[in-house]
């Protein structure tokens, strides 16, 4: 009889202890530090920033497309999200445009890559800030990211440029 009672109390124990668990096992999101970035805070990232050469600006200037992605990446140093905010469809229209009016004398594999490398990155950044659980380090590692993949767009076009003007000769 011993035996039995120990078993049965064992029983009742573990089904309390079971139904108690289940009621204390509330899902909880972590907040995190969803804190505003700055113009400041964009301003101390550190990342190698690359501008267009004069050749390149030249041939970029009636590029519209690149004009607009220009203003957008302004915006963003400036810690004004809006164009990435304001519709989801405005910045894959930019992209969309930014792949089909290319200028010929940049169209290269190597350019189209650094577009498809800031496209991915602005997509990133877009989804990382419409979250409400992203952290302030999350947001500022997806601008910078951006301002990177920017900066090496940039410094591919200048390459490209600089590659075509070089007049290498082989030998007969």
């Amino acid at each position: 009889m011993g035996l039995k009672t120990l078993s049965i109390l064992v029983m009742i124990s573990f089904l309390l202890s079971c139904n108690s668990g289940t009621q204390s096992n509330t899902e909880t999101v972590a907040q995190g530090d969803n804190s505003e970035l700055t113009k400041d805070d964009i301003a101390n990232l550190k990342y190698l920033e690359f501008t267009l050469d004069r050749q390149a600006e030249t041939i970029a200037e009636p590029w519209d497309a690149y004009s607009r992605l220009r203003e957008a990446v302004e915006g963003v140093k400036n810690a004004d999200f809006s164009f990435f905010n304001a519709e989801e469809k405005a910045s894959t229209e930019l992209i969309k445009d930014l792949k089909a009016t290319v200028p010929d004398t940049l169209n290269t594999p190597s350019v189209l890559s650094r577009i498809l490398v800031m496209e991915t990155m602005l997509q990133k950044m877009q989804e990382t800030s419409g979250l409400s659980t992203t952290t302030k380090a999350e947001l500022s590692q997806a601008v910078k990211d951006v301002l990177v993949a920017y900066s090496n767009l940039n410094f591919q076009l200048n390459k490209k440029l600089e590659k075509d003007k070089q007049n290498i000769q082989r030998p007969i």
